[in-house]
């Protein structure tokens, strides 16, 4: 399980980054993600591992959102510190704009751009058609070109 991790948890770290906007919170979700897959009855196949894992991450940000949707920060985490600040406003602004798109639009781009999953696992993991995944995607890029 550990060759798996190191392979798959940078992939599953920046998915949930994505999502949640939130550095200890992604990294929270991350060890849940695995600690999930240890426990499970059924063995990870190293060919579907990114695919299964991102799957368990997907879950587990939504359990997470749902038990905490009415709950406001007093301070919102800050993004990981960066090299310099110019980074650091690069980071932020990508995660909003990210956060701006619809979660139909938002979900399939981070599952392809972070989670590096092709366009038919994404189809599957997230019940679609191929097609729809691939026009969810591009409408997804097209909304952001004016924040690059």
């Amino acid at each position: 399980m550990s060759a798996l991790y190191a392979e798959h948890a940078p992939a599953v770290y920046r998915c949930l980054l994505a999502w949640t906007r939130n550095p200890s919170l992604a990294e929270e979700l991350t060890a849940e993600t695995f600690y999930r897959a240890i426990v499970a009855d059924q063995p990870v196949r190293a060919a579907t591992a990114r695919g299964y894992f991102l799957a368990i991450a997907r879950n587990a940000c939504r359990k997470h959102h749902a038990r905490h949707s009415r709950q406001q920060p007093l301070h919102p985490d800050a993004p990981a510190p960066a090299a310099n600040g110019d980074a650091l406003l690069d980071l932020q602004r990508t995660l909003d704009a990210l956060a701006a798109l619809p979660a139909d639009l938002r979900e399939p781009l981070v599952l392809y751009a972070q989670g590096g999953l092709a366009y038919d696992e994404i189809a599957a993991q997230l019940n679609l058609t191929l097609a729809t995944v691939k026009i969810r995607i591009h409408r997804a890029r097209l909304r952001l070109e004016p924040f690059r």
